[in-house]
């Protein structure tokens, strides 16, 4: 998509390969005509995230659950952040972090985007977690009435406290009296199971319910009845929208953006699993440890290469140069076509070519594996088995075709993951992790 450096982007979580961030925000990039990428990185703490970020030159982190502590380990925190206790969205920069919470923009404007009128209406929270603090913070900057309800009412007490509304349980009989006048209920729970009993419903409410992996019943009853229901996934749209504009500098395409997340989801590629990324970054071993778990077989490019060669990788470079090498590197790739549920082990440079870097996205869940440039100092053997570094100053090569090819592993995979200071088998066991969190639930 981009030749050269391009800034970067990213979505964390944990799970986070199911996150459709990457197609609303990359859309919308192109769209704008901006040099970046935009990526999921899967990490195990925000604390590792960050780390992530400023060793690979990401520059704007949107943030999901369980990950909205990140606020704790952010240099600035904004107000609207402070509020809600959470961020949801991190800017990073030479100088400093700086934490953001977008959610309370989501919630407010995907129902005034559904024609509503919030101000001094009365509005039901369900819940008391994180996305119940951001939808409090969302109606009570549009001068609602607001009532938070939860089952444990204690939480729903100490939120009633801190904000200074009322609040209520979810017994039916006191969310009965809750509900009296309401006209809006924003459901911040994480099941889609009953929780408003269905005659508890009136025509003339709007309904919002944030839960979105299926159609919870709270929507379902709204429909019958006739109440207007806004969209779940405008909340990610819309927090999305001031979440790129913080990134970027620049306005949000909206209609560009909601197209993008309506047709967005990730393929698992005939089950394959490429894994990309530069020399150094433990491809070899991480293909090895994830086939002892899965079964599946390893087709690893650079022995096929030699196989085809007749020679050794440095031979081919010396003989035939660089572009000789990607030219077997193009015909070895193709072979993926016509495979199932193997694991590709791509030589480095493999993104280059965007012949290559369509295969691997059609043919396959592609994995990049970061490593920094003084870990694939330490893990590379001068050896003479890898050419492009056999120079006076090797860190200073890696930094640069790093840097040069950032943006096509950018580009190409489906999720990033930080190998700095972890074992081959905990990277195998995160990836496995990712895909059966995605595919097999």
């Amino acid at each position: 998509m981009t030749e050269g450096p391009a800034e970067l982007f990213a979505v964390i979580g944990n799970p986070i390969l199911h996150s459709k961030s990457p197609q609303m925000h990359n859309a919308a990039i192109r769209e704008a005509k901006i040099q970046a990428n935009y990526i999921r990185l899967a990490a195990e703490s925000p604390e590792e995230a960050l780390e992530t970020a400023k060793s690979a030159g990401i520059t704007g982190m949107n943030v999901t659950s369980p990950f909205k502590n990140i606020i704790d380990h952010v240099d600035e925190v904004d107000p609207v952040a402070q509020k809600i206790k959470a961020a949801n969205t991190v800017v990073i920069t030479p100088e400093k972090t700086t934490g953001y919470n977008t959610d309370a923009h989501g919630v407010a404007n995907s129902i005034i985007a559904k024609g509503v009128e919030i101000k001094g209406k009365k509005v039901v929270v369900l819940g008391a977690g994180g996305a119940s603090r951001a939808a409090i913070v969302a109606m009570l900057e549009q001068e609602a009435d607001v009532t938070v309800a939860n089952r444990t009412v204690e939480k729903a007490k100490e939120l009633a406290q801190e904000f200074g509304i009322r609040y209520s349980s979810l017994d039916p009989s006191k969310l009965e009296k809750a509900l009296d006048g309401c006209s809006i209920i924003i459901g911040c729970l994480s099941t889609g199971e009953r929780i408003v009993p269905k005659n508890l419903l009136r025509r003339e409410m709007t309904i919002f319910d944030a839960y979105y992996s299926s159609q919870s019943h709270l929507v379902k009853d709204g429909e019958e009845l006739g109440c207007a229901i806004v969209d779940a996934e405008d909340w990610l749209v819309y927090q999305g929208l001031l979440a790129f504009e913080l990134f970027t500098g620049k306005k949000a395409p909206e209609k560009i953006m909601r197209d993008a997340v309506q047709n967005a989801g990730v393929e698992q590629g005939q089950g394959n699993i490429s894994l990309v990324g530069f020399m150094g970054s433990g491809k070899d071993t991480i293909a090895k440890e994830i086939a002892s778990v899965s079964g599946q077989v390893i087709f690893d490019i650079d022995r096929e290469i030699e196989k085809l060669a007749g020679k050794p990788i440095r031979e081919i470079f010396e003989t035939d140069g660089e572009e000789g090498f990607r030219s077997l590197e193009s015909r070895v790739l193709s072979g993926i076509k016509n495979q199932k549920n193997i694991i590709v082990n791509c030589g480095g440079g493999v993104i280059m070519r965007g012949e290559n870097r369509k295969l691997l996205k059609e043919n396959s869940l592609v994995v990049w594996l970061w490593a920094s440039p003084s870990t694939v100092l330490k893990r590379v053997p001068r050896d003479g088995t890898r050419p492009l570094l056999e120079v006076d100053n090797p860190k200073q090569v890696i930094e640069k075709l790093l840097e040069a090819r950032k943006c096509h592993y950018a580009e190409v995979s489906d999720m990033m993951i930080n190998t700095d200071g972890k074992s081959p088998k905990e990277i195998s066991e995160r990836i496995i992790y990712e895909i059966n969190k995605t595919f097999k639930n």
